[in-house]
């Protein structure tokens, strides 16, 4: 798993610094047992003025209006490994820790399987899996076809929260809750993130801790399965002994080129 390697890790991007360049940050060893407290203080301490604070409390406000209109049953959470779903996960823990402190239970995850899965997703995954006590409900092929699948195998899920931003493709039309299109099967589509941005998302994971897969620590920006995904080229250098390398995904400094690994 991509984590911290010391305490005393550093900000190169500005964006991504809590309040300047070569901030220090805060290390939590248990980000998972110490979510609810963590992600509803950082809620409860933002200013009107932070846009990252906001879509945080943003996206809390859609995961709790989630669970007031559906039941942990009726629910399930959208869950690939990737960044966005990875720091969505860990919001949806802390939610649920927050309205019920008491659950033991298993939250439900869908988990659909590329052609070709890298690796080093998969095993994060089943890490992910442990970490968060989930009950993964696992498809392959098409997104489509697995959702009907999990309309027959699974008919008392209502609700898909996903992680799904607005500079996704085919995204920019979504709100906070989106039905699925009419020749699709019909579930709720949840989106507590639409609004975030790659630099939200880089600052949430790093901020908190958060365990995220590995791959993104060797230049990848953007995954899918790996006959389509590669390092992202704006993020090589070559090091002081002539080998070709890759900065971390959180240094990309230009959002826009977030898929420039995807074919």
């Amino acid at each position: 798993m991509g984590v911290y390697e010391n305490c005393e890790q550093t900000y190169s991007d500005k964006e991504l610094a809590p309040q300047h360049t070569e901030s220090i940050v805060n290390y939590d060893s248990q980000p998972i047992v110490n979510a609810a407290d963590r992600v509803y203080k950082l809620v409860e301490s933002c200013s009107s003025d932070d846009v990252y604070g906001n879509n945080v409390q943003k996206a809390v406000s859609v995961l709790e209006e989630c669970l007031q209109k559906y039941s942990l049953d009726e629910i399930c959470i959208g869950f690939n490994g990737g960044k966005d779903c990875t720091a969505l996960l860990h919001l949806y823990h802390a939610v649920v820790k927050r309205k019920y402190p008491g659950h033991q239970g298993k939250l439900k995850a869908l988990y659909i399987k590329s052609k070709l899965p890298f690796p080093e997703v998969e095993k994060f995954t089943q890490i992910s899996r442990d970490k968060y006590h989930l009950e993964m409900l696992h498809f392959e092929g098409r997104i489509k076809d697995s959702l009907g699948q999990l309309k027959a195998n699974h008919p008392s899920i209502k609700a898909v929260i996903m992680g799904t931003r607005l500079t996704d493709p085919y995204s920019s039309h979504l709100e906070a809750f989106s039905m699925t299109d009419a020749d699709w099967p019909q579930f709720m589509r949840v989106n507590p993130v639409l609004h975030w941005s790659y630099g939200h998302v880089w600052k949430f994971l790093r901020d908190l801790c958060l365990p995220y897969c590995s791959l993104y620590d060797r230049g990848y920006t953007s995954l899918g399965s790996m006959n389509n995904t590669h390092p992202n080229p704006l993020l090589q250098y070559v090091d002081e002994h002539g080998v070709l390398k890759y900065r971390p995904a959180y240094t990309l400094s230009d959002p826009t080129k977030e898929r420039d690994g995807r074919n």
